[in-house]
């Protein structure tokens, strides 16, 4: 059903801190995957002289092993949760990301593309962000969560391909010597766009080591349909009343807590009477 500007800010406001922490992590997490898929081909063929063949078989099968990796990665988001897997992701692809941006020979950029790149950027390219929204929502909530994490997803690789084609345009070459040790080198262009996406990976595995939790969240008046192999709500119902059907009839998980917004529900009222 369509829902007016004014509901549409009401129920954002109603998503708790948490989503926005995530939500912040999808635009992130969008820059740094879609920016480095959009000059990877050029990136290698330039940088490496790899020839257009070579370069066709080495992303084909870096694509099959980031699919392999992206279905163990499935099974590891429900095992050891979002935040752990999402950390563990990043600190991988935090090496990858290393090797590529200021890697000089193809022996690094193989590691790269075949063992760091799969174990981290495909890890967190199986949508484990979104798995931890619908955690974080309601049904009331969730359907504008879900838009607002697709529109930041396509916000942030929109802003990759601009900055990316400005830099081509407008960057020049420059050139490290040898007293940089490893980082010495030319840069061009796309190295440097590169080491930009690096930086990104930094921040965004910071924002998740600090502030990403493993949360699901409950409203009392917005109640879920959960798997009946979660613990039922009398356990969690927090006092709610004996007769009342909705919950007693309901299932939610053991590790549920209530839902608090991000602004606390009395300015809300106050804002939006």
């Amino acid at each position: 059903a369509f829902i007016s500007g004014y509901e549409s800010i009401v129920r954002f406001l109603l998503l708790p801190r948490q989503a926005g922490v995530v939500l912040l992590l999808e635009f992130l997490n969008s820059f740094r995957s879609f920016g480095l898929r959009i000059v990877i081909y050029n990136y290698i063929t330039n940088e490496y002289g790899i020839t257009d063949t070579q370069a066709g078989k080495i992303l084909g099968i870096k694509g099959v092993v980031d699919i392999i990796f992206g279905l163990l990665g499935s099974i590891l988001v429900d095992i050891m949760g979002v935040r752990k897997v999402s950390v563990l992701a990043l600190s991988i692809a935090m090496i990858g990301r290393t090797l590529v941006a200021f890697g000089r020979n193809r022996m690094s950029l193989f590691f790269a593309l075949y063992f760091f790149s799969p174990c981290g950027d495909s890890l967190l390219a199986i949508g484990i962000y979104r798995v931890a929204l619908k955690k974080l929502t309601t049904p009331l909530t969730r359907p504008l969560a879900f838009a607002v994490s697709y529109a930041a997803w396509n916000l942030s690789s929109a802003l990759a391909d601009v900055v990316v084609d400005k830099m081509r345009n407008s960057v020049s070459d420059f050139e490290l010597d040898e007293s940089y040790g490893w980082l010495s080198g030319v840069y061009t262009p796309i190295r440097q766009f590169i080491v930009v996406t690096w930086v990104f990976v930094i921040i965004t595995f910071f924002i998740a080591f600090c502030f990403l939790r493993d949360e699901t969240v409950i409203d009392l008046d917005d109640i879920d349909d959960y798997d009946t192999s979660s613990q039922t709500c009398q356990e969690n119902r927090g006092g709610a009343d004996n007769n009342d059907a909705r919950w007693m009839n309901s299932v939610v998980p053991h590790d549920a807590t209530p839902s608090i917004p991000m602004i606390s529900r009395r300015i809300l009222k106050k804002w939006f009477p």
